[in-house]
């Protein structure tokens, strides 16, 4: 375990280039000390050889296992309109409560996985949970009934709920302010995949093994899910690269690793000393983190109901059960794109809050689109554009990542925080203004209502900008 590092000004963290030899001077951006990305062509220096290592390994692995969770979360949804709802006999309510109870597992798990993550090597501990929701991923494939999915549900989402926020940590503690939105926002983008991927496999499964070996196409669905969850999982065990500051990664050599850590060194980025009473007792007295959980929270709000463009499909009675999980990978794709885009924008101007800013009034307008529902035309575009929105969580973390550089346990723990109130909420509000059961497929109550959440995240996202701005002089990360 890593002892513990008294917090230290900038100024006094930066070690000159001529020490820590990251790049030649024409690698660098003027003035910033930034290393040129390594896609970019050029000399293959130190730095960028450790960058390339750090992206072909973390990413890699990140994005496959963040894939294969949303994978397995957006299944559901493709289960459920392409047999499951007939054979299972679900009625009402049933399909939100699936929701409802991953959620619950997710939320529960998600604020002491982070306090484990400041003590316990990711290493061992995020590539162990993936094993785990693997094995409950191919018992979806028994269910009977609607109370087994449910214990099914909760277990899968407490399994699950160290991966996001602790590979969003990893990364915090490996890549620069120039660096890091990048590979947030590509680590976040396999969700865009997953859902995509959903749709296609589950329309081959349904069409080409319905009925195999007496089974639904839905329950070979999870069993697809289980046997590619596999390997991605033991992958981790090797690819997790832990903290610079105590790595054990085979792929990179002691120079690498000494480089890492200048370069953290450089930017104030500090190693986890483990969590204490303390370090919650000092998070509950920042403004910063109030705002920022109550803007995560209209987050998580205003971008779940991305999940209902099948059920409104299926509403119109129009289009077969492939088509039903093939359309809605057009808003997937958009929002692939665009989160990418919004993640290199962001690392270019070097704004966090200036592009959440644009993204929220982006989402407003959406959310209004299908509250008002004018048209089918505008139905889709109100979807497809809230895809977009969802950049907005990658962004955001980056921007904690980087205020809270010099406090690495509040950082973690902020981020579970966020994570898990907004999925409590999640859990919950959408039973009441999103009912399947009474209120599908316009579901107009629910739009007006996260319309307005939207707009008010809109406005915490300038106060974060002020307030994130006071604690980065608190610590000496800005003048």
């Amino acid at each position: 375990m890593t002892a513990p590092i008294e917090v230290q000004k900038l100024s006094e963290a930066k070690v000159p280039d001529e020490e820590v030899q990251y790049a030649s001077e024409s690698d660098r951006e003027s003035g910033k000390g930034d290393v040129k990305p390594w896609w970019r062509g050029g000399t293959m220096t130190a730095e960028r050889r450790l960058l390339w290592k750090l992206d072909l390994y973390i990413l890699s692995w990140a994005c496959f296992g963040y894939f294969i969770r949303l994978l397995d979360t957006t299944n559901m949804t493709n289960a459920y309109v392409s047999g499951m709802k007939e054979d299972l006999n679900l009625t009402g309510d049933e399909y939100n409560y699936f929701t409802t109870f991953w959620t619950i597992g997710y939320t529960i798990g998600m604020i002491p996985s982070q306090y484990i993550i400041t003590y316990v090597r990711p290493s061992y501990y995020l590539p162990a949970c993936e094993v785990c929701w693997a094995i409950i991923t191919f018992c979806f494939a028994a269910v009977s009934n609607a109370k087994q999915v449910y214990a099914m549900r909760f277990l899968i989402g407490l399994i699950e709920s160290p991966f996001y926020i602790g590979a969003m940590t990893l990364l915090g503690n490996w890549y620069t302010p120039k660096e890091l939105a990048k590979r947030a926002s590509i680590f976040y983008s396999a969700s865009f995949a997953a859902n995509m991927f959903s749709g296609y496999l589950q329309a081959g499964v349904y069409n080409g093994m319905n009925g195999l070996h007496g089974l639904a196409g839905w329950r070979w669905l999870f069993i697809m899910c289980g046997i590619i969850t596999v390997p991605g999982s033991l992958y981790g065990f090797f690819a997790v690269p832990d903290s610079p500051y105590n790595t054990k990664a085979r792929y990179l050599s002691e120079e690498e690793r000494e480089l890492a850590q200048s370069r953290m060194t450089r930017i104030g980025r500090k190693p986890f000393s483990g969590a204490t009473f303390t370090t919650f007792k000092t998070m509950a007295m920042r403004p910063f983190v109030w705002l920022f959980v109550v803007n995560y929270i209209f987050f998580c709000l205003d971008t779940y109901p991305l999940a209902f463009f099948a059920i409104y499909l299926k509403a119109l009675k129009t289009y077969s059960v492939s088509q039903v999980n093939i359309i809605p990978t057009s808003a997937h794709a958009a929002g692939l794109v665009f989160t990418i885009f919004y993640g290199f924008l962001s690392d270019g101007l070097r704004n966090r809050t200036f592009v959440a800013f644009f993204i929220c009034i982006v989402g407003t307008v959406s959310c209004a689109v299908l509250a008002a529902a004018p048209s089918q035309g505008a139905i889709f575009y109100g979807y497809i554009s809230m895809a977009t929105t969802l950049a907005y969580g990658p962004i955001m973390i980056s921007y904690l990542n980087e205020t809270f550089s010099a406090l690495p346990e509040e950082r973690a723990l902020i981020l579970g925080c966020a994570q898990a109130i907004g999925a409590a909420f999640n859990a919950w509000v959408p039973i009441l203004i999103f009912n399947t059961g009474t209120m599908a497929p316009k579901f107009h109550l629910g739009y007006s209502i996260i319309a307005g959440m939207a707009g008010a995240q809109t406005l915490g996202v300038i106060g974060l900008k002020f307030l994130g701005r006071g604690i980065r002089k608190e610590t000496g990360l800005e003048k």
